[in-house]
């Protein structure tokens, strides 16, 4: 397979370049003297965004249940622990150097050079959790955490927002900026999926994952534990980007991952379609599954049947909430409209409870108007449900620290088909199809019933928030384009627990200003490796 790993730092000192580690990043390096120089600054008065002022943030570390005491912002304790403390220097460095200088001339130059960074941090976190970067002696973290990719990135924007070059930039080129460098550093500009077969003759079966950032972080300032959240869906994307399985029949399972932000903003502007689109569309390099992913329940994998076309009234990560309570499917908020104290004001045309798609890959107009029935209210995923259930993914997998589920190994994994509508799409008033409660083997059919026509949606199987609208977007995509392959949302059990000191969690003592522990790491690995179980089950069902 062709190797896509390398540095493609535009300026750096001798010190970053080192740093590098590994010959396959030093390539594409373009050094100070390859072009004139000319002048920028750094504008620190730039207000920050709502993420990137977390950055700053610390876990507790005095009180009741902290044991450490280190006041270091959590994002630098988790970008320190993974030897990714270079990047955001570099980065910098490559926009405006220390002596106030810069190579950069026009906005094409600096895009290519956002590219090109966001491309090495994508490619810098797969290598880390495959083991194929070289790891520096400071490292605390072990190699399948996800964290980092976050919070590196979170720095990158922030530095990207204070550049000030000596060439002018609009608002709305400063604003593609940030989006490239979003869509490059999560891998969804990397995605290649191999066509035909290989070179010993075998076939290729082409898979796309999708996981999550870390999301539930708080309030940007406010000390709080939510800040070292991680999202097993992204440390399972960072493990599997490239990776290739032998399957029953000798063909062979190819999988590509990218990453989804946790706010709203960026699903609205089309950035899953616009990852999955071009793969979706027939040649020889045509997806045959497409797998979104998230974390959902505790203990269990929610194998989702239904996804629901509305947003509910969480925030993102970026604070946006686009719903209000109590608020029916139809009902839009003018922009300019903020619905709580945290939440940052409603910027687009049409926002409200209801999922917008993009007319560039639905060939209709959704944000001017509300139609009921398009897109549907309600899209079904189309997983091997059976062959999952039957196949034991849960064997071989180390129970974590704590965790419970039938028998001794792994998770529990069910075949989530409940979800929540509204009879009458004008009036709040909603019901609950309920789940049918069987794990680790198909339900009755008969307490598996589609929802009516008539419905509007109020939540798919896993709620209403992105995971819900990231199978959404998958599986209508799915229907648009005419495909019949396997689709549809997973739902990984949740992954941050640490102990508490109780005997049935393991005992352990409890420290709030840790970022990891053993129970912790417990979980991370056993969710990786039952879920590679599964996507290999779904793997084998493609084979005919």
């Amino acid at each position: 397979m062709q190797i896509k790993y390398r540095c493609m730092i535009s300026v750096m000192s001798l010190a970053m370049l080192a740093s590098c580690s590994n010959e396959k990043y030093v390539k594409n390096i373009t050094t100070s003297n390859l072009a004139p120089k000319t002048t920028c600054t750094w504008d620190t008065s730039v207000p920050l965004s709502y993420e990137e002022r977390r950055l700053e943030t610390p876990l507790p570390y005095s009180g009741i249940n902290v044991v450490g005491n280190n006041s270091a912002p959590l994002a630098t304790r988790i970008i320190n622990g993974t030897g990714f403390e270079d990047f955001t220097p570099a980065f910098k460095a490559s926009l405006c150097a220390e002596d106030g200088t810069t190579t950069l001339s026009n906005f094409k130059q600096a895009m290519e050079t956002v590219n090109r960074s966001g491309e090495q941090l994508w490619r810098a976190a797969v290598d880390r959790a495959q083991n194929k970067r070289v790891r520096k002696p400071s490292e605390t973290l072990p190699s399948s955490e996800d964290r980092m990719l976050y919070w590196t990135r979170v720095q990158m924007t922030k530095a990207l927002r204070q550049w000030n070059p000596h060439f002018a930039l609009t608002l709305k080129q400063k604003e593609q900026l940030q989006w490239a460098f979003e869509k490059s550093s999560r891998g969804q500009n990397d995605i290649n999926l191999p066509k035909g077969t290989t070179a010993n003759g075998k076939v290729y079966r082409r898979m796309i994952i999708s996981g999550f950032d870390v999301f539930t972080l708080g309030t940007p300032g406010e000390v709080n534990m939510g800040l070292r959240n991680g999202n097993p869906t992204g440390a399972i994307a960072l493990a599997l980007d490239g990776k290739e399985f032998t399957l029953s029949d000798g063909s062979i399972l190819h999988i590509e991952s990218y990453i989804l932000p946790v706010s709203y903003d960026p699903f609205r502007k089309g950035m899953q379609e616009d990852t999955l689109g071009p793969w979706f569309k027939k040649g020889p390099q045509r997806v045959d599954a497409s797998i979104t992913m998230s974390q959902g329940a505790s203990n269990i994998f929610w194998l989702e049947q239904y996804n629901g076309r509305y947003h509910g009234t969480y925030p993102g990560n970026d604070g946006m909430i686009y719903c209000q309570s109590n608020s029916l499917p139809k009902d839009v908020l003018a922009v300019g409209t903020q619905i709580s104290v945290d939440a940052e004001p409603i910027t687009h045309i049409g926002s409200g409870c209801n999922i917008v798609v993009q007319e560039d890959w639905y060939r209709s107009n959704t944000s001017s108007q509300w139609i009921k029935d398009s897109p549907p209210q309600f899209t079904k995923a189309s997983l091997p449900y059976k062959k999952i259930l039957e196949s034991q993914t849960q064997r071989g997998i180390v129970r974590p620290i704590g965790a419970t589920s039938e028998g001794t190994e792994g998770f529990d994994v069910t075949w989530h088909t409940n979800y929540t509508y509204f009879p009458d799409c004008s009036v709040y008033s909603t019901i609950n199809q309920a789940w049918h409660g069987v794990v680790n083997k198909m339900p009755d059919l008969s307490t598996v019933k589609d929802p009516d026509p008539t419905w509007c949606a109020r939540r798919g199987g896993g709620g209403d928030y992105l995971s819900n609208e990231s199978g959404y977007r998958n599986t209508l995509l799915r229907d648009v384009m005419g495909l019949n392959i396997p689709a549809g949302h997973v739902h990984v059990p949740v992954m941050n627990y640490y102990y508490d000191g109780t005997v049935i969690n393991g005992g352990g003592t409890r420290d709030d200003n840790s970022i990891t522990d053993t129970r912790y790491e417990s979980y991370r690995t056993a969710i990786i490796g039952q879920s590679i179980n599964l996507l290999k089950v779904i793997g084998e069902s493609l084979i005919q």
